[in-house]
This record gives C-alpha cells, structure tokens and sequence, in this order.
C-alpha cells in the first residue's frame, strides 16, 4: 500500500466516523421530539378523561 493510499483510507474513515456522530445526534433530537410529544399527549389524554379536575375548589367548612 502506497502512503497516498494510507492517507486516502484515513479520510475516508474520518468521514464515515463525522456521518455517524450526524446521524447519532440527529436520532437523538428525533428521540428527544417523541418523548416530548408523547408526554405532552399523556396530559391531553388525562385532561379528557377528567376535564373538569382542578377547576373548583370547595370551601364550605
């Protein structure tokens, strides 16, 4: 193997390594986006069961 050859395979291998840290990143906002949203539909889902719970307070003594 050439020592141009030996540089080539490093950059290639740099470039992989940078596309899979992308990809990582990437997977863990869109991951990060689901669980948001699913607990922001959790909260919906228990408000519609109990739409009303929390809204008055009883006072009387």
């Amino acid at each position: 193997m050439e020592i141009t050859g030996i540089g080539m395979s490093t950059t290639v291998l740099s470039n992989a390594n940078t596309n899979s840290a992308v990809g990582i990143a990437l997977l863990d906002k869109a991951l990060e986006a689901d669980q948001m949203n699913g607990d922001a539909l959790t909260k919906m889902l228990e408000r519609s069961v109990n739409p009303m719970l929390g809204q008055n307070i009883d006072i009387r003594l």
